[in-house]
């Protein structure tokens, strides 16, 4: 990494992943991954296991030498040499402290022999000492690049009592350690031993051909992807091929059955015509017989009207002749209508409700070597075609929205200590006042602000007892207003009313089922029980609002680092920071899916922190090491994001949480620019 690349990453390099802090004491485990020395005796003291330490990223189990207490633990001499940088680098804002008085002072300079800074006044003293006087010293404001590499390159100085100001130039073959002139004298009597340049470049030597060996195994990996790759595509061939298959075979039974369809519409209009042609016949014979049975009873009325009685009864005979001759003939059938139907096809239709469907895919598996799969012979299955099945998709919930851009509206807090400053702000919560409550990690107490970022109350110090917190983390305000936290160093929950007041707690150190290990996230579920992302146990258990244990899940092992975990809906939403990843469960906590992978590109994550939904049924997720907010459908599918790595507004370091004001505004804590940040949509 070239040093402008260096410089510009260096607050990432230098951040304690525990604490998300600047490191102090850097200390390196034997998987590589660095913690303060504060933040390991903390996880040890939680597990209770003297001698024993868990790294927190991989989980994986270290025996600790001589007293057995993380202080045993190697230095991470490079972080120390980045811390150097970093004072270097931001001297501009943050003096440097000497190492003599512990003045600071934009003034100071650097001793690259000494590997520390000294202020205007001690670095006299410095130089008048005989041993110092080929010391190189440099004023902060005049580094270069050239220095700063100067600085990385330093040596390594011994950690023993007393040796401290002595550099490592030796390599003990028996105690596989470096060590100092004295240390060779002392400790070591009698061990073989070697320059530590001679045993860096012979162990060099060793691990480039363990190195050269892995790349050659990388390579034949790389040809078995590549060959799995051109598998994958011949096969995604055939199955386009079959699946043109089965769609022409559909084409020819629908065309089959549309020429039948056609037969049964040309016979039914053979027979309507034939029965509309009848009909009409009948009709035409009616409206003639109509006719004259109208004539007659005209002819009849005109004859009454106009003649005497005399003429009348004289015609009698008449009368009787025309009318009787009418209503002796005989009416027609008018109801004389063929049966006219349809039965269907009884033998086709359980042709095709057979559980054959309309056709068998065959599904060989042909014979694999044994590093490619652990399926050995051949396997034949057949998929049935036809059938209506589920439709299932990565998760079960989704949702229509419309991809919205945020501004940042509001801005508040500063790094302190006094009421209204805020250092490492971690958890958020809005209650129905939209009184945003804020616990603060490095300040151990949770800060209540108004919607406008005016402090109003400020509760909890540093300690183990009822109304203290050892590092706060989440936040959530109960159906009654009380405030709910996470007491991660204390393995604890804690429940507060508004103002502050202590009320209760649950929970304790250990890994039985009403215990907790570094508690981080919670939240409240649909019936008010209090949801724990029990991190150290690497589960999520669930409390009553009183505090009693009621049932716990993990998704059968598949939880490797929850911080989070909200109920929406029929799900539990967990944000998986081990994985880098989105997990939803059942309300029995059965796993269902993910989404998401590590990564900077649009859905990835670098270690997901808390969730929260917003008010349009977006899923919010702080990507806290990308240093943004992302936004998703409930099915999981990307929507939009927000932020970027920066101070400046709108900008995050390290965002952890998010809430909801009533008017739909997004909270953000911007954990290491140790402030609130208010968005709305443009």
């Amino acid at each position: 990494m070239d040093i402008k690349t260096l410089l510009d990453n260096l607050h990432d390099e230098v951040s304690c992943s525990v604490c998300m802090c600047t490191f102090t004491d850097p200390k390196q485990l034997p998987c590589l991954h660095s913690f303060c020395l504060h933040c390991l005796n903390g996880i040890q003291r939680t597990s209770g296991v003297h001698g024993k330490i868990t790294c927190p990223e991989c989980r994986r189990q270290f025996q600790i030498s001589g007293s057995g207490t993380p202080s045993e633990i190697p230095t991470n001499f490079r972080i120390n040499s980045l811390l150097d940088v970093l004072a270097i680098k931001e001297c501009s804002t943050v003096n440097a402290k000497c190492r003599n008085c512990d003045k600071r002072s934009a003034q100071t300079l650097y001793c690259f022999q000494c590997c520390s800074f000294w202020c205007e006044e001690c670095i006299v003293g410095h130089n008048m000492i005989r041993e110092n006087k080929d010391h190189k010293t440099l004023a902060l404001k005049d580094f270069q690049d050239q220095d700063i590499k100067a600085v990385l390159e330093r040596p390594a100085f011994c950690q023993k009592k007393h040796h401290e100001k002595e550099e490592l130039k030796f390599f003990c073959k028996g105690c596989k350690v470096a060590i100092c002139n004295t240390c060779a004298v002392t400790l070591h009597e009698g061990h073989g031993k070697m320059p530590l340049q001679e045993a860096t470049d012979e162990r060099k030597t060793q691990i480039s051909s363990m190195i050269k060996s892995l790349k050659d195994k990388v390579l034949e990996r790389q040809k078995e992807v590549e060959q799995l790759n051109q598998k994958s595509i011949a096969f995604q061939s055939k199955v386009a091929e079959v699946k043109s298959q089965v769609q022409s075979c559909v084409d020819q039974i629908i065309a089959i059955i549309e020429a039948r369809k056609q037969d049964v519409f040309d016979a039914v209009d053979n027979q309507a015509t034939k029965l509309l042609e009848s009909l009409s016949q009948k009709k035409e014979e009616v409206e003639k017989q109509l006719k004259i049975i109208e004539s007659a009873i005209e002819q009849t009325e005109t004859l009454l009207k106009r003649s005497s009685s005399t003429e009348i009864l004289g015609f009698s005979e008449t009368f009787d002749t025309i009318l009787q001759e009418q209503s002796t003939k005989e009416n027609r059938d008018t109801e004389c209508i063929p049966r006219f139907s349809f039965t269907k096809s009884e033998k086709l239709i359980n042709l095709l409700s057979m559980s054959e469907g309309i056709g068998n895919v065959e599904f060989v598996l042909s014979e694999t070597k044994a590093q490619q799969s652990g399926a050995k012979g051949k396997e034949s299955s057949k998929v049935i075609a036809g059938n209506k099945g589920a439709n299932v998709r990565d998760s079960p919930l989704e949702t229509q929205v419309q991809t919205r851009c945020f501004r940042s509206v509001l801005s508040f807090g500063q790094k302190g200590k006094s009421f209204g400053m805020l250092y490492s702000p971690w958890g958020v919560a809005v209650n129905d006042q939209d009184e945003i409550a804020v616990t603060e990690y490095r300040n151990h107490r949770v800060s209540v602000f108004s919607s406008d970022g005016t402090h109003l109350r400020s509760f909890g110090r540093e300690g183990k007892k009822n109304g203290e917190f050892q590092c706060p983390t989440g936040i959530t305000f109960d159906s009654h207003g009380n405030i709910v936290v996470a007491d991660y160093w204390n393995s604890r929950v804690k429940v507060f009313n508004r103002n502050g007041n202590f009320l209760s707690k649950f929970g304790e150190g250990g890994s039985r089922d009403n215990q907790l290990t570094l508690p981080e996230g919670l939240s409240i579920n649909g019936n008010g029980d209090i949801v724990v992302a029990d991190k150290g146990n690497k589960l999520i258990k669930i409390f009553s609002s009183s505090g009693e244990y009621l049932r716990k899940f993990d998704g059968a092992g598949s939880l490797v680092n929850p911080y989070h975990c909200i109920q929406h809906g029929q799900y539990f939403i967990v944000s998986d920071g081990g994985d880098h990843s989105i997990k939803m469960f059942d309300l029995e906590g059965k796993f269902i899916s993910k989404f998401g992978k590590r990564g900077n590109k649009d859905g990835e994550f670098n270690h997901p922190r808390y969730l929260s939904v917003n008010r349009e049924g977006l899923l919010m997720v702080c990507d806290e090491s990308n240093h943004r907010v992302q936004l998703f459908e409930l099915s999981g599918k990307f929507v939009t994001k927000f932020g970027s790595k920066g101070s400046g507004r709108g900008e995050f370091m390290n965002p952890v949480s998010t809430a909801n004001l009533c008017d739909g505004r997004i909270v953000v804590c911007d954990t290491n620019n140790n402030r609130i940040q208010v968005f709305d949509k443009i």
